[in-house]
């Protein structure tokens, strides 16, 4: 392998596979044949285990490299990411690097290690355990790339269909994750939640206008930041996490901040420019008390701010309380000489929000016909009458009227409680 020659795809040679591999290749001519034993098991090691976490079959070697290449972030596939068409000049080195990576990816490198190799016909033909019904965005992302490299039949080729690649699926973090937290960086969130709007009971009209306003969004044309507030079980939280499984297909991406992470707004936002995607930054249960001040961060970060607002990015924010911030009487005394002024800067925060969706607690019929769709979707096949009087001793006795409620009147039923 000539790996050492990358210029674009340098990376990886920082990973530690690649540099076992190339340890492995130094050893061929290597009298200590134990070194070369515990070298290529620990490599086995290793490819195995990816193949395994991803659900991949076939041959080891190819599934982890092909890993690297999807995750590499790099000038050519943050570029490709952007756009498929790609500067002359970028492309000629990444075809460069191609002629390099191609054949390493085609390389027989158990020919070095025989016969060490003759207990490894797994080597090629793989069959990972523990199937998942569906695999998750990234596991899907990999074996589509994988379809596509095996049809390619020159580095040329290759280096196109990477670029489309990374147009379409993105690079890095992109690609691996749909939704992410903070913590002095992107860290990305392996299972998000996988609620959909169509499990969501209730509050068409709720819905309708979070679903219009992120298809804009989506679309490149001028979207709202969100305000979504009301009472606690609502659904509220639901009705936002909902939006990334329905269009993370349209490169909808998701980060969750908390309160206390406020200044790290600016860097949040930093962190995903240029990036191809339409991000939501979700901040759930927001609210702030009277002396509390970190709102300031993102005030003028939202509308306000010298700094251009970035297109691709949407502030949708979920609160038990209206204007978000607590009010006090006293700062409507009448010998509060800035009483009014201190007013105005608290209720200014919520006007940020270019839409205010309300999601009250149902009414009893209401809460009622979540139950029965619930209790339907689980196949509960108890008398409607019985079912409903048992969901009202459920309400008075626990925690009221509110969709959370029902879900968990309906895990009573399934727990035979």
């Amino acid at each position: 392998m000539q790996l050492q020659r990358l210029i674009i795809y340098r990376n990886l040679l920082n990973d530690k596979v690649i540099r076992q591999m190339q340890e492995l290749e130094d050893m061929s001519s290597s009298p200590s044949h134990a070194s070369r034993e515990n070298c290529f098991y620990d490599i086995c090691s290793e490819l195995i285990r990816y193949s395994e976490k991803q659900q991949m079959d076939g041959d080891v070697w190819k599934n982890y490299l092909l890993g690297l290449l999807a995750n590499d972030e790099n000038i050519f596939s943050l570029a490709g990411e952007r756009s498929a068409e790609v500067s002359p000049g970028l492309y000629q080195l990444a075809l460069r690097d191609m002629e390099i990576i191609l054949e390493a990816y085609h390389w027989d490198w158990l020919a070095l290690v025989k016969p060490m190799a003759r207990d490894t016909p797994w080597f090629s033909g793989f069959e990972p355990g523990n199937a998942k019904p569906a695999p998750n965005h990234y596991q899907q992302s990999l074996k589509r790339l994988k379809q596509i490299i095996g049809t390619v039949a020159d580095a040329e080729q290759m280096t196109r269909q990477l670029a489309q690649f990374y147009a379409r699926a993105g690079c890095g973090l992109m690609n691996q994750y749909l939704a992410f937290r903070w913590e002095d960086g992107l860290v990305g969130i392996e299972n998000p939640d996988p609620v959909r709007l169509q499990d969501l009971v209730g509050y068409q009209h709720q819905k309708k206008i979070i679903i219009a306003n992120t298809e804009a969004f989506l679309a490149g044309g001028k979207a709202n930041n969100i305000l979504l507030y009301g009472e606690k079980g609502t659904g509220k939280s639901s009705s936002v996490k909902a939006l990334l499984n329905e269009y993370a297909g349209r490169g909808l991406r998701m980060i969750e901040l908390s309160k206390q992470q406020l200044m790290d707004f600016r860097s949040v936002q930093r962190s995903i420019e240029g990036r191809n995607r339409y991000f939501i930054i979700f901040i759930d249960d927001l609210s702030f008390e009277d002396f509390e001040v970190d709102y300031k961060y993102i005030k003028a970060a939202i509308e306000g701010s010298l700094e251009i607002k970035a297109e691709n990015v949407l502030l949708y924010v979920t609160s038990n309380r209206r204007n978000l911030i607590r009010e006090n009487w006293s700062e409507r005394a009448v010998n509060d000489v800035h009483g009014f002024d201190s007013r105005q800067e608290k209720l200014s925060f919520a006007d940020r929000f270019g839409l205010t969706i309300t999601y009250p607690s149902p009414d009893q019929e209401h809460f009622l016909e979540i139950v029965e769709t619930l209790a339907g979707r689980d196949g509960i096949t108890m008398p409607v009458e019985e079912l409903r009087q048992r969901a009202l001793r459920w309400e008075r006795n626990h925690h009221g009227r509110s969709g959370r409620s029902a879900v968990q009147f309906i895990a009573s039923l399934n727990a035979n409680l």
